[in-house]
């Protein structure tokens, strides 16, 4: 078929034919309301998330006591250089680390930086 030449939508015209489509459309709207029917009975995404309330309140409760834990021994790991200046904190971190074969940890510099940042 060329651009030229026009399509015959004859079929498509609802003076043609009124009964078919009214039965068409009739059809159609059953369809459609059979289908919202079956919707309203599946529950919604704020109805699940709020049937596991209570278990992820739980579960936060305890992440919050882990990383409460995991701060507080951060934060007794450090003791040994509370006087020193934040330099020779990660100084001696460094030399420590280098004296045994091994670059420092995160969590040995965030100790250096915290100590530093307390005063």
């Amino acid at each position: 078929m060329s651009d030229l030449e026009r399509m015959d939508l004859s079929a498509l015209d609802p003076a043609r034919d009124p009964e078919h489509w009214s039965r068409l459309t009739e059809t159609t709207r059953l369809r459609i309301e059979a289908s919202l029917e079956s919707r309203r009975g599946t529950p919604k995404v704020l109805d699940i998330l709020a049937a596991w309330h209570r278990p992820i309140l739980a579960a936060a409760a305890v992440l919050a006591l882990a990383f409460g834990l995991a701060d507080a021994a951060i934060s007794a790991r450090g003791g040994a250089l509370d006087g020193a200046s934040g330099a020779r904190r990660l100084a001696a971190l460094s030399d420590n680390s280098l004296g045994r074969g091994l670059r420092p940890t995160g969590t040995e510099l965030m100790i250096a930086l915290k100590a530093r940042s307390a005063r």
